[in-house]
């Protein structure tokens, strides 16, 4: 019984430990100047690389990758495939298949990664907390709110203080895969937004598969 008892007050002292945990307001200092650095371009254009690794499966892959940013309008090119964004929808376009695909992008979904919510995704559902800072690169570990509604345990930014800008993201999967985005360029852009819509013209010989 007394073993019990233990086990229950330890497990109650971790849930105490747990609630207490708060974002840190220096932490949020550096984040909203990030906010406001980005929210300052009509439009950002990012090259960057993505790294997916899990040790225990014996996985370590890259890819380079361009992203064309203006508000939630995106247009990505990664992975062998184009992608074009409205903010409502998402158009994957697959050149070798001739092949397109629509879908609706979840709107409700705060904790996603997406090319539209890269540089701006930590506003909302994370505790924010301050790490290791060497020179102008200081970390910031989020921390989901909501646990049990992703697949990962948390995310890191590294940013440059000195431009506030993010250099890089790297997302912690429970399932010990761990995958990263390292900006190399982010510059500011101009492009207009007829440029974030399908014209379907363009494609006559492509397949049209609506997912919505």
């Amino acid at each position: 019984m007394k073993i019990f008892l233990l086990v229950v007050s330890l497990f109650a002292t971790e849930l105490s430990t747990f609630a207490q945990i708060t974002s840190s307001p220096e932490a949020k200092v550096i984040l909203d100047k990030v906010s406001n650095a980005s929210d300052a371009m009509d439009a950002i254009h990012i090259i960057f690389e993505y790294k997916l690794s899990n040790k225990a499966e014996n996985i370590s892959e890259s890819s380079m990758g361009e992203l064309t940013l203006k508000k939630d309008q995106y247009l990505l090119s990664f992975m062998g495939l184009e992608q074009m964004s409205d903010g409502e929808n998402v158009w994957t376009i697959l050149t070798n298949d001739e092949e397109i695909q629509i879908a609706e992008i979840d709107l409700e979904d705060e904790t996603a990664l997406t090319p539209s919510n890269l540089l701006k995704m930590y506003e909302t559902g994370f505790i924010y907390q301050l790490q290791e800072k060497v020179g102008n690169l200081q970390i910031i570990e989020l921390i989901p709110e909501k646990p049990v509604d992703v697949d990962y345990i948390k995310i890191e930014l590294l940013i440059d203080t000195s431009v506030h800008q993010i250099k890089k993201l790297k997302q912690f999967g429970k399932n010990a895969t761990e995958s990263e985005y390292v900006i190399n360029n982010f510059a500011p852009s101009i492009i207009s937004d007829q440029a974030f819509i399908f014209t379907e013209t363009d494609y006559a010989d492509f397949e049209i598969i609506d997912l919505r």
